[in-house]
Parts: C-alpha cells; structure tokens; sequence
C-alpha cells in the first residue's frame, strides 16, 4: 500500500473516532431550582422537561418553598455535580446572589425565569431572563374589570384585593391593576389590601376582609393561591351574586371555577407557564454550546373569562395532556 493510501486510511480512522466520540458524548445536565409547587410552578417544571427532552439533555429538579438556605444547598449541590447549566427563579434579588456567583465562576451558565437576582448581579452572571410582564397580568384583567362593570350596570365599587407582595412580581401586578382601573377613572375604593397568597390563609383572609369590609362586591388577588381563597371565601359565606372575582394566573382549578354556575370567578390573567420552563432550558442549552442568545424575553399572557367556554375548555385539555 503507498504511503499516500496509508495517510487516507489513517485519516479516515481519525475522523471515525471523532464522530464515536462525538455522538457517544453524555448529554447536558442542567440543575433546575423551583421555589413553588403550585400549578403554576408544576407547569413550568413540566416545560423544563419537555424542553430538555426535545434537546436531548437531562434535568435535574429541586424545589424549596421559599427557603433561601435549601436555595443555596440545591445550587452547592448542582456545582458539585458539575452541571453544565442552572435555570432558576431566584428566591432574593440579593440572597441568591452568593451561591449563583460561584456557579457562575465554576463554569455554570445560569439562566433565571420568572425573577431574577438585581440588575447588576444579573448583568454579570445571567445569560438570559425569561418573565412575564408582571404589570400586564394586573392591567389586563382591569381592564375586562371595567369592561364587565360597564355591561352589569355597576356603578359604586369597593374593591378588596389579596396579595403577595414580598415579592417584587406581585406587586408590579398590583400597579398594573390599580392603572387600568384608574385610566379609566372608574370610581373605586380600595377598602382592603392584605396577604393571601396559599389558597387556605387566602381563604380565611378573604372572609375576614368581607366580614370588615360588607361593602366589598368586587376581589381581586395578585396570584393563583389568593385568587382560589377568594372563591372558596364567597362560596362559604354565601355570597354568590353579591361579590364576584377577578384574579391572576391559570390552573385546572380555576379553569372548573370559570365555567362553574355559581358565577362568582369571572376572569383571569394567566401566564404560559410550559413555554416559559422550555424556553428557558433550550436557551441553557444554546449558551452551553456556544451559541448567543438575547438576555431579556417576555412570555405572552393567556387570558381567561367566562365569555370564551371555548378557550377555557382547550386550555383543561392543554392540562390533561
């Protein structure tokens, strides 16, 4: 065999092991943080790993319920398995900032969704940050608020609201919803404002605000959980036809509430929960592999009202699936 025969089959056994090694490589391994488990945050976990199954890549999913410190075990936990990405919705602007920096320094790309750690943190060790826009959740369910007042010939409105305002989120849905109402110079007051974010506490804040407040004939909450309580609140007291509900996010539960006969939900805001869990994974992975991507998204809103049955019933289908 000439020399130049035996460099083409040399080449060519070289180039064989490459394409071995290439696809005999393990996948990705992205560490993912979650710090809720309602079906918002079921959701997500549920579009994190859609889209790390479509990439080819696999996740690994912890939740801490609002605990900083099992934030931070679960982040040590994910450097010291060596994963090549985390996406995370921080629990703090500040407290969270810690352990993602050492992530970050260890050669972990870090993508947030939903929150993020502040801007100048984020700027050095975020590579992208998906969220919904916060305000809209609020400003668009006002506005169909003033729409639906309009049409039910209701003149006088005292509004009680439940929220989560601890967190940065809830309370850009707060000024949303306080804006469209004002944009409109309905004439409202605002006679509560408390915390109610878990469907049992919001439940029980929700009947001591109606017990204070008799007036009240519209609620209206920042979250899921807040605007569950609310339901459930004007359903033991009896309320029905008497005080209605407007709230924010989408779930199965809310859904039965909007088709219900007793007519108390009448709208709701949602977010797109899955897009935004696989969005978030699939840009981990492009930044792992070199790729740029954009550092700010926004996720569409989804809304939800008693007007369209039909959009209701897709989206309990959507769920079922």
């Amino acid at each position: 065999m000439s020399r130049r025969k035996v460099f083409a089959v040399l080449i060519a056994l070289v180039c064989m092991a490459g394409a071995v090694t290439a696809v005999g490589a393990a996948p990705l391994t992205i560490g993912a943080v979650l710090f809720g488990q309602d079906s918002f945050f079921q959701n997500i976990q549920i579009g994190i790993e859609q889209g790390a199954k479509a990439a080819g890549a696999n996740v690994l999913v912890n939740i801490h319920n609002h605990e900083i410190d099992k934030e931070t075990s679960f982040i040590e936990d994910y450097i010291a398995r060596g994963v090549q990405a985390i996406v995370i919705t921080p629990e703090s602007l500040t407290a969270s900032v810690p352990e993602l920096k050492k992530a970050y320094e260890a050669g972990i790309k870090i993508v947030c969704f939903n929150t993020n750690i502040n801007d100048d943190d984020a700027k050095k060790y975020v590579s992208a940050f998906y969220e919904t826009d916060q305000s809209s959740l609020g400003y668009q369910t006002g506005q169909y608020l003033v729409k639906w007042l309009k049409s039910h010939k209701i003149g006088d409105v005292t509004v009680g609201i439940l929220q989560c305002d601890r967190f940065e989120a809830c309370k850009r849905r707060g000024d949303g919803f306080r804006k469209a109402l004002n944009e409109a110079n309905v004439k409202w007051t605002e006679a509560a404002n408390q915390e109610g974010f878990m469907p049992d506490v919001g439940s029980t804040v929700a009947e001591n605000i109606l017990q204070s407040n008799p007036k009240i004939n519209i609620l209206w909450s920042e979250n899921e959980g807040g605007t569950i309580g609310e339901v459930i609140a004007v359903r033991s007291m009896k309320l029905q036809g008497k005080v209605f509900v407007f709230g924010t996010d989408m779930s199965t539960q809310l859904a039965d509430f909007l088709l219900d006969k007793d007519n108390i939900l009448q709208a709701v805001t949602g977010q797109s929960p899955r897009v935004m869990g696989s969005d978030s994974v699939k840009a981990a992975v492009a930044v792992v592999n070199g790729s740029k991507v954009d550092y700010y998204h926004v996720v569409p809103n989804a809304f939800f009202s008693r007007d369209n049955v039909a959009a209701i019933n897709a989206f309990k289908k959507e769920m079922a699936q």
